[in-house]
């Protein structure tokens, strides 16, 4: 069989032309590469002709993750960034494992979490060419250099082009502790850089999973159960005979799958075929009703503790001023643009599965238990996304589609519909606050007690990160471990389960918690009679990095100059994924609702790979958040979603997106993340200017629950 292949050509660097390609082959070796031919480490192939092949362990979604590890592997070996040629998803192997022991890309680790295994993997291959070079023209190592993709002897005006020198250096042994270049030698990280990925994606020739093509495959889509946790009860075959195309309906755990020789078949059929679900003890509730439940929940002493410092009840109950306040947000859909499919291949030699996925491994158990096989007959081909924030994680659409490809006998595409994908996909849960502050007589913030409840985060997606106490630690994620000095302090949570189906989504628990806590310290802030900003620069007084993100995202917004009629500023302050991030909003409110105009963003994720792609994450991860916030929510009636579709569902519109301005600041100070940080402040910052605006605190998201069109 042919490989799917995705060619990256025409990108322009510095006038010099350089061609990058995806390939997504049909058949590949299971686990890892061995050191043998052109293969120098588990991570590069070098050609003869000096073309590189790098196996990175990370998923591709459109964070620059590919473009960021060439762009270290080529800066540490010493060679132009165009002489990576192609780029491809490593199979589940050690090598490609991240803690704890998993291939998967999440929690803004794509770039920070491979930064020193590239690294060293690039330094070792460069060493044992230069070694080659050395013994080929006899010279002492030390004399030598891998400077643009050739090893240089300058003494002699000699220079021997890696390719040639591959087969030698693959016989050599790989240094465990290679020198790594220092960084006044680096020319490429850290520097501006064109994402690689880019021309194949604006012109079309991108391979994402609903792009692949497998000879002999049918097509499969997925009929789902509109009621959470249904099952299967039976179906109607005959209800399909009209239909032209149909091959076989396969019963799925909640629904069917509908097999056709097209798309267009399969989706008629999973429309039009009469199915029946079993009744669930949960067929008639409603948002309104679990809301109830969860507020009801904060009164509850059963709780699980994540911080208590000092006696904070004591310190409420004395104190000059004291205020407090419930916050509520709804469930969230991922929504991404490409909805959940695999294809599967079956045969007596094993499974290959090609998938849009973010986590390797649990694709390939899927695969296996679905198949019947040994974990080693499996073979998984990561595609592009068409968007993930955490929703590829789960992997239950590559069991349905072996499942099917299995039952069928061919090679089977499965999709879901978007209908399903909201029905019965997985939601970041929705949450309540309560929070509780203390002020003494001269305004300071002497006490703060955070409780939330809801359902929790990771019981479904990582049971395991649940802490002995009954803590999910995503339910009060950077407000326990915050940098703010509070005084006396207590966070904890209270668990309250519902039937929808919950999982991690882009920035997690700081999602939500960055709009309980920034919006509750601007109401503690006015409370006392400050400045929201001047505020928030005493309780982080003590803490050089994080007063300076505040202050850079303050001084670039103009924090306190004079503002058009009817506009007014929010801050908001936030620490995620390693990273510090502040945010500021400029916003109005009028007849067409609320208008945000400007968003400026200050980030300290220490040190940077690609600073255009760390701007083009924090403007993604406003927009998404903001998008959330103005009017995105999934609510439930008699036990299912109300929103199908996106005429129900609303995504910020581009008119609507406000200008973004990113500062990056480069602290040095290790690696954090990028691509969540910048959800969590922005809700809050839009809120607190909307205060400040209209003297209206928003609690309750999204805005249009609260009656603010946008």
């Amino acid at each position: 069989m042919n490989a799917v292949t995705l060619n990256r050509r025409g990108l322009l660097r510095s006038g010099a032309a350089a061609a990058v390609a995806l390939s997504i082959p049909v058949a590949l070796p299971a686990r890892g590469l061995a050191r043998n031919g052109d293969a120098l480490t588990a991570y590069l192939r070098i050609a003869q002709d000096g073309a590189i092949t790098l196996i990175t362990p990370a998923t591709e979604m459109g964070q620059g993750t590919h473009t960021a590890h060439a762009m270290l592997v080529a800066d540490e070996l010493g060679v132009p960034l165009s002489a990576i040629r192609t780029i491809r998803v490593g199979q589940p192997s050690e090598p490609m494992r991240r803690p704890p022991g998993e291939q998967s890309t999440g929690g803004s680790t794509g770039t920070r979490a491979w930064v020193a295994r590239l690294r060293t993997a690039a330094a070792q291959a460069r060493e044992v060419l230069t070694e080659a070079a050395a013994r080929r023209m006899n010279v002492p190592v030390a004399e030598l250099k891998c400077q643009d993709g050739a090893i240089v002897h300058a003494a002699s005006d000699r220079s021997i082009p890696i390719g040639s020198l591959v087969r030698e250096a693959a016989l050599l042994p790989l240094p465990e502790k290679p020198a790594l270049r220092p960084a006044g030698e680096l020319r490429i990280v850290g520097r501006p850089t064109p994402r690689l990925d880019i021309p194949a994606k604006v012109t079309g020739r991108a391979v994402f999973g609903m792009d692949v093509k497998v000879p002999g495959m049918l097509y499969a889509c997925a009929r789902l159960a509109p009621v959470y946790r249904a099952e299967l009860d039976g179906f109607d075959r005959a209800s399909l005979d009209r239909i032209d195309g149909i091959v076989d309906v396969v019963p799925l755990p909640r629904g069917v799958a509908v097999v056709a020789e097209n798309s267009w078949a399969a989706i008629r059929g999973a429309e039009a075929i009469a199915i029946r679900f079993k009744p669930t003890p949960h067929d008639t509730l409603d948002s309104a009703a679990l809301s109830q439940r969860m507020i009801a929940a904060l009164d509850q002493e059963t709780r699980a503790i994540a911080k208590n410092e000092g006696d904070v009840e004591a310190v409420l109950r004395n104190a000059a001023k004291t205020v407090e306040a419930v916050y509520e947000v709804p469930y969230l859909a991922h929504a991404c643009m490409e909805t959940d499919n695999a294809t599967a291949q079956v045969t007596a030699e094993g499974v290959t599965v090609w998938a849009p996925t973010q986590h390797q491994d649990w694709a390939l158990a899927e695969a296996a238990r679905a198949a019947g096989v040994d974990p080693s007959k499996v073979t998984i081909h990561t595609t592009l996304l068409g968007g993930g924030f955490g929703r590829r994680y789960a992997s239950e659409v590559v069991g349905q589609a072996v499942t099917v490809a299995k039952a069928v006998g061919r090679p089977v595409k499965l999709f879901w519909r978007r209908e399903d994908e909201f029905a019965q996909g997985y939601y970041r849960p929705a949450q309540v606050a309560r929070m509780r502050a203390a002020l003494d007589a001269d305004g300071r913030l002497i006490g703060f007690w955070f409780r939330a409840a809801g359902p929790s985060t990771v019981a479904e997606f990582r049971p395991n990160a649940i802490q002995p106490n009954g803590l999910d630690p995503q339910q009060v994620a950077s407000v326990a471990d915050s940098r703010y000095r509070f005084g006396a302090f207590r966070a904890d949570w209270v668990r309250v389960d519902g039937p929808p189906r919950n999982w991690i989504w882009r920035s997690v628990g700081a999602s939500q918690n960055g709009f309980f806590l920034e919006s509750f310290l601007d109401e503690v802030a006015h409370a006392a009679g400050q400045d929201p900003y001047r505020f928030r620069r005493e309780l982080l007084a003590h803490d050089a990095r994080a007063l300076k993100v505040l202050d850079t995202a303050a001084e670039k917004a103009g924090w306190g100059s004079p503002l058009p009629a009817g506009r007014a500023r929010g801050i908001a302050y936030m620490e995620s994924y390693g990273s510090l991030c502040a945010e500021v909003a400029e916003v109005s409110v009028g007849a067409d609702g609320v208008r945000v105009h400007r968003v400026v963003v200050a980030l300290d994720c220490g040190d940077i790979v690609n600073p255009d792609a760390v701007e083009a994450q924090l403007m993604g991860g406003v927009t998404q958040g903001l998008s959330a916030m103005l009017g995105e929510a999934i609510t439930l009636k008699n036990g299912a979603a109300e929103q199908r579709n996106f005429d129900t569902y609303p995504i910020l519109r581009i008119d609507r997106a406000p200008k973004v301005e990113a500062h990056v600041i480069r602290s040095g100070q290790g690696w954090g993340g990028v691509g969540e940080p910048g959800v969590p402040p922005i809700a809050p910052a839009v809120a607190n200017a909307i205060f400040a605006a209209t003297g209206r605190r928003i609690r309750r998201l999204p805005l249009t629950a609260e009656g603010l069109g946008v």
